[in-house]
């Protein structure tokens, strides 16, 4: 072009424009800032070479050119380095585009999805889609202690889903490039790809990734999702179990009361024997309903957090008293002695709850024994608290028993074959109601026989 020029009479500064247009040129269609340099070296010296005197060769007649080559150079590779590097930046946005535009399908693909299960289908088929090679999903149930294996069809349609022994996952994850799936610290899947991808470039190792990072935000999403869910549904239930059973108490506690009663006004007018027994374990057994529909009531008040706890000075004696006459009433046949302190006690506490609390441990201590075993309940003063003691000699409690006695429904049949085995809900009241007042509640076996329950109320 620059010869052309020349022909046609053009100034020397047109050969100039022409060969930085070179360079730019060079720039625009190659990789890096080497090549420009390089074009705008040879542009110097090809303008040397065709236009300065003499021609076809490197020397110069006038010294001012040298300045002009310097200035054609400088201007060169100023423009050269300024395309380059408007190249680079467009392929760059172009690269953080195609990521951004990758990531957002699969994140919008993920949105869409209701369970863990669909959640790894899709991601499945959006990695197939974006690395071009075979991936092998594996889904760890821990609640059902299932796996599951999705891969894709060998017909390149679909994802096949297929259940494997949790034996089979070292095999596949040793023969893989894998990438665990880790939900509050539990593993709960692993994303395998072919082993050659572990040589993956830095760009897509990002989007991979990132990939990675939104499948497993999804399925803790859909977990999460779960368990709010199941949450839901066992509270609604719960709900249910506790409104049944406050309904089915309510309605029970007043016929039982009748019963009762009638059964007690019938014992002081029958005089034969027979009559008399057989009133007797009318009465008896309506008592232990009795209180075991208030147990359940109270159960009720437990779990939806309305047990209201009155607390104020009581006079432990008065306490116990009332609680071995309730005991006694319902069980006349056993033997239950007492031991308080001489000087009079008061203990901030509910009266009313506790008395439940000494009454469900004497029914305790009854189950255990036979009428001729003595139950002792006694109380006394240590470290500024009013421990209660009840204690007897029957069969006592199995040690393997001992750590689960205070547990919600938990029952020993370690007990007389008379006895009558409750719902296990008796100590477990007790220990909430102590808790309540800030005290604890203990069991122990005894060293020759039966077992002690101690409980303290801080004074």
């Amino acid at each position: 072009m620059s010869l052309l020029f020349q022909h046609l009479g053009f100034k020397e500064v047109n050969f100039v424009v022409t060969y930085i247009l070179s360079v730019l040129l060079t720039s625009r269609y190659t990789m890096g800032y080497a090549y420009g340099i390089i074009a705008s070296v040879i542009s110097m010296f090809f303008f040397n070479f065709f236009f300065t005197e003499p021609i076809y060769s490197f020397n110069v007649d006038d010294p001012t050119y040298i300045f002009t080559f310097m200035v054609i150079l400088i201007a060169a590779v100023f423009t050269s380095a300024l395309t380059s590097k408007l190249i680079f930046s467009k392929e760059l946005a172009d690269k953080q585009e195609k990521q951004a535009k990758t990531l957002y399908q699969i994140t919008s693909s993920l949105a869409k999805t209701g369970g863990v299960e669909e959640v790894a289908v899709v991601s499945v088929q959006c990695l197939v889609d974006l690395l071009k090679s075979d991936v092998i999903f594996i889904i760890i149930n821990q609640k059902d202690n299932t796996v599951k294996k999705l891969a894709p069809a060998l017909s390149g349609y679909g994802i096949i889903v297929k259940d494997i022994k949790l034996d089979n996952i070292e095999d596949i994850i040793l023969n893989h490039y894998t990438f665990p799936i880790i939900v509050r610290e539990r593993y709960v899947g692993y994303i395998c790809l072919p082993k050659e991808l572990e040589n993956i470039e830095n760009e897509n190792r990002f989007i991979l990734d990132s990939v990675i990072m939104q499948i497993t935000i999804a399925i803790q999403r859909e977990m999460l999702t779960a368990e709010k869910e199941a949450a839901k549904a066992e509270t609604d239930r719960e709900r249910l179990r506790s409104n049944l059973l406050r309904a089915i108490s309510h309605d029970l506690r007043t016929p039982l009361t009748g019963i009762m009663g009638s059964a007690e006004m019938l014992l002081q007018q029958l005089e034969s024997k027979k009559h008399i027994k057989l009133v007797q374990d009318i009465y008896e057994e309506s008592g232990w309903l009795i209180r075991l529909v208030e147990n359940i009531l109270s159960l009720t008040m437990i779990k939806e957090g309305r047990l209201a706890v009155n607390i104020k000075p009581e006079a432990v004696e008065e306490i116990v008293a009332e609680a071995v006459s309730r005991a006694s009433k319902y069980t006349p046949n056993n033997r239950i002695s007492i031991s308080v302190p001489e000087d009079v006690l008061f203990a901030p506490m509910d009266g009313k709850l506790i008395v439940q609390v000494l009454i469900n441990i004497i029914d305790n201590a009854i189950k255990h024994t036979i009428p001729t075993d003595e139950i002792h309940v006694s109380v006394q003063v240590e470290d500024k608290k009013a421990w209660f003691e009840v204690s007897d000699n029957g069969i006592g409690i199995n040690e393997k028993d001992l750590p689960k006695i205070f547990d919600m429904f938990f029952t020993t049949r370690n007990s007389h074959i008379d006895a009558k085995h409750g719902i296990g809900l008796g100590l477990a009241i007790c220990k909430v109601i102590v808790n309540f007042h800030g005290g604890e509640i203990f069991a122990k076996k005894n060293k020759e026989k039966g077992s002690t329950f101690r409980f303290y109320l801080n004074l």
